[in-house]
């Protein structure tokens, strides 16, 4: 468990709403949380949580970052703006590096149903590849199974809920719906044991490598070659 006495800087590009906060005991100082692009939600969030919550950012004792699966772009931007901050942190004398505390983005949903006290089972998801979706089952005594990256028609029956990360995608099941919860009203589960561990960087959430099929064509002729 972390020093939840200290101030947190939040910070989850996963969605296509980016969130951010500055945590501290339970609560929010400052929230943020809507659907501005991943870079002007990030940096302008932050100016504007410091501001709101007349912090200095020398008060921060660390950053709790969503690592994924989510928005490719807004967890690199994410990541890479944590990455800076570390950087400049140890840059000063005798200082080092802020903490980083990170918690994949289904564990933090699964969190999140559970507080407003969603029945068990039920499968959170979110996009992966074309065709492809991450998703995360919730089992009937509470605990979660591990993500798993699976086909369109693969998706669990009963409770499930679709954790949106990129505007244009395959349809979700007519099952699925939002998550009935959000994170600005429920700040208490941030500080859950075992939910956010220590983490040397931010790093996304890594998934395999794409697969190609190969082409069977064959080499069309062009100008009489091959």
């Amino acid at each position: 468990m972390f020093d939840d006495a200290g101030i947190w800087l939040f910070l989850d590009g996963s969605g296509l709403n980016p969130r951010v906060g500055l945590w501290r005991s339970g609560r929010w100082l400052a929230y943020r949380e809507g659907p501005a692009p991943a870079l002007a939600a990030l940096y302008g969030g932050v100016r504007e949580l410091v501001r709101e919550a007349g912090v200095a950012w020398a008060e921060l004792g660390g950053y709790l970052y969503v690592d994924g699966p989510g928005s490719v772009l807004g967890l690199r931007l994410t990541a890479m703006a944590v990455r800076t901050w570390q950087t400049d942190d140890a840059a000063k004398p005798g200082q080092t590096s802020r903490p980083v505390l990170a918690c994949g983005s289904l564990q933090l949903a699964a969190a999140l149903a559970r507080a407003v006290q969603i029945p068990t089972p039920f499968g959170i998801f979110t996009e992966s590849r074309q065709g492809r979706w991450h998703v995360l089952t919730v089992n009937g005594d509470g605990t979660n199974s591990s993500p798993a990256e699976v086909g369109e028609n693969e998706l669990p029956a009963g409770i499930l809920f679709h954790l949106a990360a990129r505007k244009a995608w395959s349809k979700p099941p007519a099952h699925a719906q939002p998550l009935p919860a959000t994170l600005r009203d429920h700040p208490e589960i941030v500080g859950r044991p075992g939910l956010f561990n220590p983490a040397a960087t931010a790093i996304p959430y890594s998934v395999q490598a794409p697969e190609y099929k190969k082409w069977e064509g064959g080499a069309k002729e062009v100008g009489g070659r091959r």
